[in-house]
């Protein structure tokens, strides 16, 4: 007889995650969903991990990393507009130690997210509201993807927070939002213009804007969207 967590930490990164997944409701055991990691489990049982749902924001996140090739190992991490976690699984797969997943909205984290010890969920939490006792630590990197916020006026609001030097910050422009606009825009000036306005307002907040790249994935109702990375200013 063997824990169930040290069953699937076999086949996980380590045993935060194997909890994390067990909890989360992702291991049956003997075909049926077990979620305590400290459950008994006999050598001849099958235990399974269901396929975990890989989410928009993580493969657009990802593809945004595997470009820039930033190293975050063992990096903690803000993800502002977290939704249901996309970015946040990206960055814990990219080796991040912890999240705050930062979500004015609730109950949009996914359950093994929330599980996880590396992510800390401060939901019902807007950008504006964000304090150093919110968020104690000094952040190696930050990621946002904010709704119905200009990253231009959505990025100085992090200033009452404490940054690593030579920080990280990886935002996902959306231009609708960008500029305040009824729908998504489709012609490439006003797509240019909206994102010289979030590069001009990441700039002002003490952010040195280092490149931007295409989206590799339309967002909702077919928008455009662009990354663009940048590095606390020393």
């Amino acid at each position: 007889m063997r824990t169930l967590c040290s069953r699937v930490s076999e086949v996980c990164a380590d045993p935060d995650e194997a909890r994390a997944r067990i909890a989360g409701g992702e291991v049956l055991v003997d075909g049926s969903i077990v979620t305590n990691p400290g459950s008994m489990v006999a050598t001849a049982s099958s235990v399974t991990i269901r396929e975990r749902r890989i989410l928009r924001g993580r493969r657009k996140l990802e593809a945004a990393l595997k470009h820039w090739q930033i190293p975050f190992g063992d990096a903690v991490a803000l993800d502002a507009g977290a939704a249901a976690g996309g970015f946040t699984q990206a960055l814990l797969h990219a080796g991040v130690r912890r999240v705050y997943a930062v979500e004015a909205g609730y109950g949009q984290l996914l359950g093994s997210l929330r599980q996880d010890s590396r992510v800390v969920c401060l939901e019902r939490v807007n950008v504006g509201e964000l304090t150093t006792q919110l968020v104690p630590d000094p952040l190696d990197a930050v990621t946002l993807d904010l709704g119905y916020l200009a990253l231009a006026l959505g990025v100085p609001q992090l200033n009452v927070l404490r940054f690593a030097r030579r920080a990280a910050l990886i935002a996902l422009v959306k231009p609708m939002f960008e500029l305040g606009l009824a729908s998504p825009p489709s012609n490439r000036d006003t797509i240019d213009e909206a994102l010289a306005h979030a590069v001009d307002g990441i700039a002002d907040a003490g952010w040195d804007v280092l490149d931007w790249i295409e989206s590799p994935m339309i967002g909702s109702r077919g928008a455009r969207e662009l990354f663009v990375r940048a590095q606390r200013s020393e």
